[in-house]
């Protein structure tokens, strides 16, 4: 039976027909959109969107006035009736092969995205790239802009202030290992209070004391965000742009593989919410800080600093994060249709444009790239000749 906390506020629980019908009609409606991604990784893919609309009564949600917002990626899997098993093993599958192709190309054997035939991520405009191994690297270490601790470094690195002289604040946070079941227990909705409210170490101390947090061992181990500060985080889209920048001295050719690098680890980090094996903090920053021990000197702090500056979404104008499903999206009415991020690529490499919608709050695309040209002009003039020198 439906359990309602709240007018339209409700628990989810798989096997519940209300929750199921509701899940499966919003998966069948998400996969209607044209995506740059093979056939079978549809599923393993979009099952994320899903879990989106139910915990933010979005899509199908919304027409059902019903919201779910301490739903588990586990819950939408198998409401959806999928199997869970089969779902985890595609997505661990997704990181395995990108972790292989890092050891296949240290030896110099790629020049494109592709391992065994299979494009990274399953992405089908990955094949098309001819990249350099060196600067696909770089752009995996950049991927460190997501932890919290690199975050909180670049605002001090840039004296808390932002290019038009305000305050600069980048919240944040860290992926842990829960015991769904007594998390839950706990509280019915700490899902959404981890995510959204900033966790106090109290609250952290009483979480370990009741057993909360746990390993990949447990089978009912889930992945969940806890939110360490509040704030706007960084943008992924004027992450990859910026990666872009920082090395375009180095050539066409090296701008865009790191451009690439960063995409295929922020992939990672959308994959890694529901795999065989979770891991603490994510497979988005073991794999470049495994890269950054292996090739010391590869990317600097300031580098990396300097790229969670130009794409914290707190500073100079606006822009919005866009999801791994909206960058692979085809932006149906544009010339070209293109997928999102190789408009963002297109804009990077030659200054180009087109008219679409960004991100899920629908930022017009000239105003989000007029506020990232603000950004790689700082970039340019006052941070670059510093940089390489």
């Amino acid at each position: 039976m439906l359990e309602q906390v709240r007018p339209e506020i409700y628990l989810a629980t798989p096997d519940e027909p209300f929750f199921r019908n509701v899940v499966q009609r919003d998966l069948a409606e998400t996969k209607k959109v044209r995506l740059s991604l093979q056939e079978e990784m549809k599923d393993a893919l979009l099952v994320q969107s899903v879990l989106g609309h139910a915990q933010a009564k979005h899509k199908a949600f919304w027409e059902a006035r019903a919201q779910f917002p301490q739903a588990t990626l586990s819950d939408i899997v198998l409401a959806a009736g999928l199997n869970l098993q089969q779902i985890e093993q595609q997505r661990q599958d997704v990181i395995d092969d990108v972790q292989e192709w890092i050891e296949v190309a240290k030896q110099g054997k790629v020049d494109r995205l592709v391992l065994s035939g299979r494009p990274l991520l399953g992405v089908e405009f990955l094949r098309e790239h001819v990249v350099n191994p060196e600067y696909v690297f770089r752009g995996m270490i950049l991927g460190l802009m997501d932890n919290f601790e690199w975050r909180q470094n670049a605002a001090k690195e840039y004296c808390h202030t932002t290019i038009d002289d305000r305050e600069l604040i980048i919240g944040g946070g860290t992926s842990v290992i829960v015991d769904v079941d007594k998390l839950i227990e706990w509280r019915p909705f700490a899902v959404e209070e981890l995510a959204n409210s900033e966790v106090t170490p109290a609250v952290w101390k009483e979480m370990k004391e009741l057993g909360i947090f746990t390993d990949s061992s447990n089978p009912r181990a889930e992945t969940v965000y806890v939110r360490k500060k509040k704030g706007l985080g960084t943008s992924d889209d004027a992450a990859f742009i910026t990666a872009g920048e920082l090395y375009k001295h180095a050539g066409e050719v090296n701008a865009r593989s790191a451009f690439l690098g960063l995409f295929v680890i922020d992939g990672v980090d959308t994959y890694d919410k529901l795999v065989k094996h979770p891991l603490e903090g994510g497979y988005d920053e073991q794999i470049a800080r495994q890269l950054r021990r292996d090739l010391p000197g590869l990317v600097s702090k300031q580098e990396l600093y300097a790229l969670i500056y130009h794409a914290a979404k707190n500073n100079v104008g606006e822009v919005v994060s866009s999801s791994h499903k909206k960058l692979i999206q085809y932006q149906e009415m544009t010339r070209p249709a293109l997928p999102t991020l190789l408009h963002h690529l297109r804009f990077m490499e030659e200054r180009k444009t087109a008219p679409f919608k960004v991100g899920f709050e629908r930022q017009p695309s000239l105003d989000f790239y007029a506020s990232v040209e603000r950004r790689m002009s700082h970039l340019r003039e006052e941070v670059l000749p510093n940089l390489y020198k």
